[in-house]
């Protein structure tokens, strides 16, 4: 509005605006004098009226709220009918909060509407000018081999934003200030499940994918405030950014090819490291799929590990050719493993692995177990919307004191197989074997509810027909540390009840409480049921 009535050759006297009401943009100009304006007129217009509706003086705060209420920017009177702009008019517009411009009678309608043509061309020409000189700024500054991070620095301060470029894991690549995890989450989420990107966060973050396809492997450039008209410098940073990442993702391809060919540097690797990681992938529907005969054989891994691995109860690589055979889609799900290998990449960034002949992969790294089972579950985690052809089971395992990785390898792939059984996309399990509960997670979930329904079948078929409470009653025994008193405390139950509950136990299932090891295998069996040897 300013630059109109700043405008030489148009000739325009200000009748009513203040500073704000004359900042605002005009989207379009155009010219009625209808009684009812609103189907001619759209939010952010410059309305040009003759004045031709009003007869009396009461008609002009109907006609200028009608206008107000469509969002107009604001109004040109003409003054070739009246010889002036009357005043009720301009009291109107003062009520109603809009600018109020005046044309003289030498100045038709049509040169308002030719001047603002002109300019919004010339604008146009501007942007695309500027565009056009921005884009070649960023690829002289990638040619010169300016990194990512700066590049993102100075282009926000340059468009006086904040900017970040994330992975689908939350690894921030470069940003303009640090991000707390709960924005990391937010734009995460907006990411994988937006049907459509741009998207804007809840937290006003506007979030544009880096390059097209998978969106687990893509990257996220992502600007601060979120505003629709940056997004041509979005899209320029984002062109940018898809070369970093297609340069890292070609050598990340390239340390995996040699890993899975030439074993060497992961051997050399391995020597290094205290935890070991085994993924395995398989399909979200579970069906089993047979194994291509053509498809691509994996050397054998480093000494030591193939056997760990066959211990483990998988069957150690072997050079030959492999004869078509059925196998589970947890061995036949080549198509997901490089996305699940470049987010485990993205979220245990010093990780080395390999594929074993099983498809599995095989991860060492450096860290405590405890650290490298949280990074996984809380980074992973973050993908799980976007897992809907696949699911992936995780299992670690650390290296234990005057022991090689390649037992740290063995308790990972047995801990994988055990997590198989979890319903959630991403589920982990943590080689936990220093005690003999830790023991029995290690153990596939199908067999550890095998053990369970063969020593505690008969009690909980005893407690089906006759309500009993034997279950419960052996639970809370063996959580006392087999005192009858407190369990009977515990109960409110008289102590002969407790003792003829268990006399009927031991019955039942052909165990003696009083020996150490039938006691064990009943406190196995207890906690199987009670789901406290479920996955992490």
């Amino acid at each position: 509005m300013r630059d109109i009535l700043d405008a030489p050759q148009l000739r325009m006297r200000l009748l009513h605006g203040d500073a704000g009401e004359l900042d605002r943009p005009v989207a379009r100009v155009c010219a009625t004098d209808m009684p009812d304006p609103r189907p001619f007129v759209t939010p952010g217009a410059l309305v040009c009226t003759g004045l031709v509706w009003r007869q009396q003086a009461t008609d002009a705060d109907r006609y200028v709220g009608l206008l107000a209420g469509a969002g107009v920017a604001g109004v040109v009177a003409g003054q070739a009918l009246h010889g002036h702009v009357p005043e009720d008019v301009v009291e109107a517009c003062r009520r109603h909060g809009l600018p109020l411009l005046s044309a003289p009678q030498s100045v038709p309608f049509s040169r308002i509407i030719e001047y603002l043509a002109e300019q919004a061309a010339e604008v146009r020409w501007r942007r695309v000018q500027s565009r056009a000189d921005r884009q070649r700024r960023l690829l002289t500054a990638v040619a010169a081999g300016t990194g990512i991070e700066t590049l993102v620095a100075d282009c926000a301060a340059e468009q006086r934003v904040s900017a970040w470029i994330l992975t689908s894991t939350g690894t921030v690549i470069a940003g303009t200030e640090d991000l707390a995890e709960p924005d990391i989450d937010r734009i995460v989420a907006t990411a994988l499940t937006a049907p459509r990107l741009p998207a804007v966060t809840t937290g006003a973050m506007r979030v544009l994918q880096v390059g097209a396809g998978d969106r687990i492997t893509a990257w996220y450039l992502v600007i601060r405030p979120s505003a629709p008209e940056l997004d041509p410098f979005g899209a320029d940073l984002a062109a940018v950014a898809e070369l970093y990442r297609q340069r890292r993702a070609d050598r990340q391809h390239l340390d995996w090819e040699l890993a899975d060919r030439f074993p060497v540097p992961f051997t050399e690797r391995a020597d290094r490291c205290e935890v070991a990681l085994v993924c395995e992938v398989h399909a979200a529907d579970g069906l089993t799929g047979s194994r291509k005969p053509d498809a691509p054989q994996r050397r054998p891994l480093p000494g030591g590990v193939s056997g760990a691995i066959e211990r483990a109860g998988a069957p150690a690589h072997s050079a030959g050719p492999v004869a078509p055979q059925q196998v589970s889609t947890w061995a036949d799900s080549s198509a997901g493993l490089p996305t699940v290998r470049a987010a485990l990449h993205d979220a245990l960034p010093d990780i080395a692995t390999s594929i074993d002949r099983e498809g599995r992969l095989v991860g060492v790294t450096a860290g405590t177990q405890d650290g490298i089972a949280a990074a996984v579950v809380r980074r992973l985690g973050r993908i799980t919307p976007a897992l809907t052809e696949i699911r992936i089971a995780v299992g670690v395992g650390a290296r234990q004191p005057e022991e090689t990785l390649a037992g740290a390898i063995g308790a990972a792939a047995a801990a994988a197989t055990a997590a198989r059984n979890a319903a959630e996309p991403v589920s982990l399990r943590v080689a936990d074997i220093d005690s003999a509960v830790g023991l029995l997670t290690a153990v596939p979930g199908g067999l550890q509810r095998r053990f369970a329904e063969r020593v505690l079948g008969p009690v909980l078929e005893y407690d089906r027909r006759h309500g009993a409470g034997l279950l419960e009653t052996l639970e809370v025994f063996l959580g006392c540390e087999g005192s009858w008193r407190q369990a009977a405390d515990r109960m409110h139950l008289h102590l002969n009840t407790v003792r003829y509950r268990i006399g009927r136990i031991e019955e039942l299932t052909g165990r003696d409480l009083r020996r150490l090891d039938d006691r064990l295998d009943l406190y196995l069996a207890v906690r199987t049921l009670a789901g406290q040897t479920a996955p992490v």
